[in-house]
Parts: C-alpha cells; sequence; structure tokens
C-alpha cells in the first residue's frame, strides 16, 4: 500500500471494504474513495489535513475524497470500524462531497439534546450494519448497502458543519494540500535515495523553516521520521518476503550504512532487522 496515494483495489466490482481494526499504525496518505471511522473502544490520534484530533469511544471521523490522513496509536489502544468506498457509489465519482467541506471532519460523542444522541446512536448502528453486510453477504447485500452509505453520507452533510467552497477564499488551503500530495509522493517514489529536508522543501518550493512546520502540522511526525517510517515499512516487506541480505535491504531502502538502519530500525518497530527474520 503506497504511503502518499492508495489506489484501492477491492476485489469485486462493488467498490467497498469495511472491518474492525485494532491499534492502527498508517503514515499520512491520501486517496479518492471515503473513509469513514468510529470509534468502538479505547482512544486514538487522529490527523485530517491539518486537523488533529484523540478520538475516544462513540467518536466518527470522515475522510473526504482528498483528505491527506494518518493514524498514531502510540500510547494508545482502540478498536476501530473503518469503512472505505468508492464515492461513485452514492453518486460522486469526482470526489465527495461535491462544492463542500466539511468544517471539521471529527463528530465528538458530546450529545447535549436528546436529538444528537439519537443521531449518534443512528450514526454508530450504520457503520455496523455496513460492517456485518459486508461480512455476512446475504441476497441484495449490495444494494442494502449502497442504500445504508446514502443514508449516512446524507446524515454526515445534514449533522456536521459545512462550509460551502470558495475556489478564491480557499485557493491556499487547495494549493497547500496538493503541495504537501506531491511532496508525499515524491517521498513515496525516491526514499531511496539521500533526499533531505532541503531537497523536499526546495521540491515544494518553501523556505526550509516553513516547510519543517508545514510538513509536521499535516503528517503529525517531521519530516525524517516519516522518511524513515517509509524506508523501515520497506525494509520489513523485504525482510519478510526475500532473501536478500540485511545490508543489501538497508541500502535498497535509502540507508547509508547497516548501524543507522538497525537503529532506526528498531525505533520504528521495536524490534531489530535480525529479529525480525
Amino acid at each position: 500500500m503506497r504511503a502518499f496515494h492508495e489506489n484501492r483495489t477491492y476485489g469485486t466490482a462493488f467498490p467497498f471494504t469495511a472491518f474492525i481494526s485494532h491499534n492502527i499504525e498508517y503514515l499520512a496518505h491520501w486517496h479518492n474513495d471515503l473513509e469513514i471511522v468510529y470509534v468502538l473502544e479505547g482512544s486514538i490520534r487522529m490527523g485530517i489535513n491539518s486537523e488533529t484530533r484523540v478520538l475516544k469511544a462513540g467518536d466518527l471521523a470522515v475522510c473526504s475524497s482528498g483528505d491527506i490522513h494518518y493514524y498514531d496509536s502510540r500510547d494508545n489502544t482502540s478498536e476501530l470500524i473503518l469503512i472505505i468506498f468508492n464515492p461513485s457509489l452514492i453518486g460522486f465519482p469526482a470526489g465527495w462531497p461535491l462544492n463542500l467541506r466539511l468544517t471539521s471532519p471529527f463528530r465528538e460523542n458530546r450529545p447535549s439534546t436528546p436529538e444528537e444522541e439519537a443521531i449518534n446512536r443512528r450514526l454508530s448502528a450504520i457503520m455496523q450494519e455496513l460492517l456485518q453486510e459486508h461480512v455476512q453477504k446475504l441476497p441484495h447485500h449490495e444494494q442494502l448497502m449502497t442504500g445504508l452509505l446514502h443514508e449516512l453520507c446524507a446524515l454526515i452533510l445534514r449533522h456536521m458543519p459545512l462550509d460551502t467552497v470558495n475556489p478564491h477564499k480557499d485557493k491556499r488551503r487547495i494549493t497547500n494540500m496538493k503541495i504537501m500530495q506531491e511532496v508525499l509522493e515524491y517521498l513515496d517514489v525516491n526514499y531511496m535515495y539521500p533526499i533531505t529536508l532541503a531537497d523536499a522543501a526546495r521540491h515544494a518550493n518553501m523556505s526550509l523553516f516553513y516547510f519543517s512546520r508545514f510538513f509536521k502540522s499535516i503528517s503529525g511526525m517531521s519530516y525524517i521520521s516519516y522518511l524513515n517510517s517509509i524506508r523501515v515499512n520497506q525494509a520489513e516487506r523485504l525482510l519478510l518476503n526475500t532473501d536478500k541480505s540485511i545490508l543489501d535491504i538497508a541500502l535498497e531502502c535509502g540507508f547509508s550504512n547497516i548501524r543507522t538502519f538497525n537503529r532506526v530500525f528498531k525505533q520504528v518497530k521495536q524490534r531489530t532487522p535480525s529479529e525480525l527474520r
């Protein structure tokens, strides 16, 4: 799965998946598909674009088309329902929402009225019904799931604050998101080379100081931590799926020497490459 832009494949003609995840960790990435998260238990830190929140049981998060988002489970434990689907299922093939954006992508489970409590219960129920239908695959489940997705997205649009997209007013925000998408792609494609913070800042056409702050505000981690995580994740795949030597894998993944590779790998994965093998 690419770190910067996930082109999802679903295995069927119905572009939908749902699953329960425990203590998910995922680098900042983006995709056209919608990703909706419901916290069943515990808490998790999640970032969407430049907004970060610690989500707790009953909270909901909505990643609209193109939103850059990440999951950080350090110091937290959680159980989530995730549903991910192509917006064409609800009539928005070019992306969702159309000509609107959520003022905040997070909905906290803090009802102040009986109506809000009822809405939260229904949102939770729909998420769990979608998961159940996806798992059981009873007759006509796809038709039923499409109806549930329409209801879910309609409730989100009705009960979460919205702004009308103004291309002139939002020009800076839209430009920054596109720049960040391009930077994440640049790192994903070139992680095996010695690309420095200065290299990435030049790619983004930003000053070193501004880029460093900008990158961390959206990805949730420093530039070097993000780059090392990409390198270590790729090294982990090679360690598990090939017979290449640890040294060859280290060099192939962008580390200049085995000593640095071992140190960084243990920082990210809490064990050494040799222990993984």
